[in-house]
């Protein structure tokens, strides 16, 4: 647990992470005139108090300040003849122009200060609707103002709000039907690590919501942003450091129907699982044998015996009542103002811990016959999981921004998440192969930690008036992910007596009686510098930009794994152990030559080492031309992908694929008025294999009885995307769009089923299909009932509607060696419809807020099919939320209830091969209902 000791301080050391888009500024546009004949006033003194910005009024009598920092400004104004004039609290907001009409008075005449008040903020509906608007990109986005009217926990959860987005095991995102590995997660508008061990993706329930400022999807593309998405570019942003002091603490429990106050079991637990990670109970120790040592020893070799004993290897499970949820959390918002320069800061702590139990059906079936694939299969195994979840999460923010002048500022921006996740889960059945009619129980122990750290520190730079920017980025991100002592063991009633006998293998190997241990370890270096130059007058609202930049991004992977199996010392017969209790069965005076030894099955492939190597160019212009808007630009990038590992039998596997990507992007848009655009786009853009898609490691994934392992010739995904979308803005905080899409893939990567031996399934990764396409229509409503009717009430009603339909197929083509269920089929992971619902009432003069939340996904593959085993499928379900909010002075008060119907998660798989799941003729895979969650918060803020 050595990494876990290290964790902090590194976090601490390499305050260092990047950012590729550029901050955002506000201007100043006014007019100065006499108060007794309404003269324009020429040269008049404009600067902003205790700043060297000023500038002076024209012959028209006006004056500019551009590109200044969002915020507060007092403005000062002084012409000889006339009484100088204090303008305070003129607040500047970002990508807006603020309009004054000023007016100065002769010597000798009263005047009175005048105090201009507006704010803004970034993480309302109304500010996140118009950075959607503004942007010259196809962008869909949520607010913070909007996730408070849902019951949503984290961000995995708020995404699900996002038109054309799914969520898939409640972390994973789709964006337009396309599997997860399609995104790219930019975290602060820095490149995300991928979070998970067997799959290219972010893991979004790492980021708890009440730190979310907004989260915005861009869904084409620019020569500023990375060019390796295809469905979105997800960029999560965390709340702002504050203009104003605030101190808040908020409380919560969550009660789970079927869950609560019910029977938990588990093993043994640690003394710092509330914290989210172990590092006494199931590590490996320090003095535990190495590899070579075991793998190397005889039979009857001492440290066989020595070795296990240095294990908890303690079976039985222990029970409890689950308690209800709880949740706790504080932040802290401070600003310090002096010398014109503005020091504000933001810290938020949160803390939660959850339980969850459910029961799930799991069965499989024969293999298929080739010569007739579309008959009907006996079962496989038929088994009931009893699941048992325990979930602690610490996660810790602090953004910090320091601006020296409307001109400078550096910003440090830091995140830190650690999960510990304790799955316990009892299998109860039959295998109607191996033992037939014999009842089964099997175990599953899982313990995983995982911790992201982030930084980042940025500074922006401008030049001539604002009209020249640089932006600069440094960075580090540090990903760790444990599993310690991960036990997986099957039992057996084969005399019928009742009595579950344990099954001893005869050698070590991934599925009978032994333990695992994975440690991944990944940091990652990011640098970046970003150039913009206006063009054109000075007072042009829209002026000409040239932007150009370079990336470097640097990802380092180590990841190694051990497992080990507890099987009879060499001639002696185990029976008279397998009845012992699962306590009792692996004690240490049982290690020894008349009863158990330890064997060790790990090989080459069971670890790895990665790089990868990211090093990108652009050049870009924005290019206003009346009502149209055009921007355009190129893009470079080099990408060295590196993995070192090896098969069984020690043959290395050495992958070297550096790849050189010319992306080019188009975006067009017209505006019929402020209230109406349309946007159509183009963009090249690509998808490249991820460490864990490439390494050979093969993992046993007891919940899905499956291995999975990686392709080291898997190929980078090239793909072509067009867009076309009209957007209406009736008013403030309201939008109407209708757009289509349509994407055209080269050698797409998908997730497919194939045989791993015998007739076990496995997982794996491949490019088989050369080519296919996706399109679809995307619909969203966001609109205020306000001055509809008459009625107050119904002034007070708000609607968020989206909706997608799409539709996607892949081609295999006549290869003669297609192993694929069908040759033509929709993509993995792809929905053909998606609709998303929220009605709201908020009554600010009583403090009352109201939401109900609707959300349906379509039909769609889980895991491609094969000749042997049939394409699985998740069927749609429909999830409810409701959620009350009462705002009572300093308080907050929020209870609701989440998965209101507690409909089925349904796996099934094509029996039948025609592509479409009927429940009376196909067999169903995985059944279960995860229960109603009611939630209570309370929040409390001193100002």
């Amino acid at each position: 647990m050595s990494c876990i000791k290290t964790k902090l301080p590194l976090f601490i050391i390499f305050t260092l992470f990047a950012s590729f888009c550029l901050a955002q500024t506000g201007n100043i546009r006014g007019k100065i005139s006499d108060t007794d004949d309404g003269t324009m006033l020429t040269g008049v003194s404009v600067r902003i108090a205790n700043s060297p910005i000023g500038a002076s009024t024209d012959t028209a009598g006006v004056f500019t300040l551009n590109a200044l920092e969002p915020g507060k400004y007092d403005l000062v104004l002084s012409y000889v003849g006339y009484q100088q004039l204090t303008v305070s609290e003129v607040v500047v907001t970002a990508d807006q122009v603020l309009t004054l009409d000023l007016q100065l008075k002769r010597e000798g005449e009263e005047i009175a200060e005048v105090v201009v008040n507006a704010k803004r903020l970034s993480n309302t509906q109304t500010a996140v609707i118009a950075e959607v608007k503004k942007a010259h990109q196809v962008v869909s986005g949520i607010s913070q103002q909007q996730i408070k009217l849902s019951q949503d926990r984290d961000a995995g959860q708020v995404l699900s709000r996002i038109p054309g987005l799914t969520i898939v095991d409640n972390r994973f995102v789709v964006v337009r039907g396309l599997p997860e590995r399609y995104n790219q997660v930019m975290f602060n508008n820095v490149i995300a690590p991928s979070s998970e061990v067997d799959r290219r993706t972010f893991s979004f329930d790492l980021i708890p919501s009440n730190v979310l400022d907004r989260i915005l999807i861009n869904k084409s593309g620019s020569a500023e942003n990375p060019g390796d998405f295809s469905g979105g570019l997800i960029k999560v942003f965390t709340s702002a450091p504050a203009n104003e002091n605030f101190t808040t603490f908020s409380l919560g429990s969550n009660y789970r129907a079927g869950t609560t106050f019910k029977p938990y079991l588990y093993n043994r637990m640690s003394g710092t699982d509330f914290l989210g990670f172990d590092n006494s109970n199931r590590p490996l120790p320090s003095a535990f044998p190495s590899t070579n040592t075991l793998r190397n020893s005889t039979l009857n070799d001492p440290v066989r015996v020595s070795a296990p004993r240095m294990l908890n290897n303690d079976l039985s499970t222990r029970q409890m009542n689950a308690i209800p949820d709880i949740n706790f959390g504080a932040s802290m918002g401070r600003a310090w103002n002096f010398g014109g320069q503005r020091l504000s800061l933001l810290a938020a702590l949160n803390y939660s811990q959850s339980f969850v139990y459910y029961e799930r059906e799991f069965a499989r079936y024969l293999t298929q016959d080739e010569a007739n694939p579309t008959m009907a299969l006996d079962p496989r195994f038929i088994y009931t999981d009893q699941r048992y979840e325990k979930e602690n999460r610490v996660s810790a923010l602090a953004n910090l921004t320091y601006v020296f002048n409307p001109y400078h500022k550096i910003e440090l921006k830091s995140l830190f998440n650690q999960i510990g996740e304790n799955v316990n889960l009892v299998r109860s059945g039959v295998d109607f192969i191996q033992f037939e009619e014999n009842m089964r129980r099997n175990y599953l122990f899982q313990y995983r930690s995982r911790s992201i750290a982030t930084e980042q520190l940025e500074g922006t730079h401008r030049f001539a008036e604002g009209r020249s920017t640089v932006n600069w980025v440094v960075g580090f991100n540090y990903l760790n992910e444990q599993q310690p002592n991960l036990r997986r063991f099957r039992t057996m009633d084969n005399a019928g007596d009742g009595v579950y006998r344990m099954i001893i293998p005869p050698s070590s190997n991934l599925v009978e009686t032994g333990t695992y241990h994975g440690d991944l370890n990944e940091i990652g270096l990011n640098n970046g510098v970003n150039f913009t130059q206006q063009l054109g007058s000075e007072d042009r609202e829209s002026p000409i930009l040239l932007k150009a930049g370079y990336m470097i991004d640097y990802r380092s992977r180590r990841f190694g794994s051990r497992y080990f199996s507890y099987r009879g010392a060499s001639g002696v017969n185990t029976d008279s152990y397998a009845t012992l209790p699962l306590d009792q069965i692996f004690a240490n005076d049982n290690f020894g030559s008349d009863g158990f030894i330890i064997e060790e099955g790990t090989s080459p492939r069971d670890s790895y080492d990665a790089t990868n190597f990211l090093s990108a160019g652009y050049a870009g212009v924005e290019l206003p031309l009346g009502d149209f808007y055009v921007s355009a630009g190129l893009r470079f990038e080099y990408n060295i992908l590196r993995l070192n590992s090896a098969l069984d039998n020690g043959t290395p596997v050495n992958v070297d694929n550096p790849v050189f990507s010319p992306l080019g992007f188009v975006n067009l848009e017209y505006a019929f008025s402020d209230a109406h655009k349309v946007r159509a786009s183009y963009g090249r853009t690509v998808n490249r294999p991820e460490f864990r898609e490439i390494a050979p490691f093969l993992f046993y994934d007891f919940e899905f009885d499956a291995g999975r392992y990686g392709n080291p010739d898997l190929e980078t995904a090239n793909i072509d995307n067009f867009d076309l979308r009209y957007e209406f803005y009736p008013r403030n905080g309201e939008t109407l769009s209708l757009g289509t899409f349509y994407k055209r893939f080269t050698n797409p990567i998908e997730t497919a089923i194939l045989l791993q031996g015998g007739d076990n399934p496995a997982f794996t990764f491949t490019n088989a299909a050369g080519g296919a396409y996706n399109y679809g229509v995307e619909l969203e409503v966001r609109k205020s009932f306000r001055d509809l009717t008459s009625s107050a009430f119904v002034d007070k009603l708000s609607v968020n509607l989206n909706a997608s339909l799409i539709k996607s197929e892949v081609d295999y083509g006549t290869s003669a060696d297609v192993v694929a269920q069908d040759r033509i089929r929709p993509m993995q992971g792809q929905s053909p419809y998606v609709t998303n619902l929220i009605l709201a009432y908020q009554d600010d003069e009583k403090g009352w807020q109201v939401s109900g939340a609707y959300n349906v996904v379509g039909p769609r593959i889980y895991a491609i099919g094969s000749v042997q085993f049939p394409a699985i499928y998740e069927l749609p379900r429909n999830a409810v939320d409701l959620t009350i909010t009462k705002n009572i002075k300093q308080f907050s008060i929020k209870a609701g209830v989440q998965d209101l119907l507690n409909a089925p998660y349904r796996f099934y798989q094509d029996t039948n091969r025609d592509q479409r799941i009927d429940i009376n003729v196909d067999d169903v895979i995985m059944n279960y209902r995860r229960g109603p969650l009611c939630t209570l918060g309370l929040t409390y803020t001193i100002k």
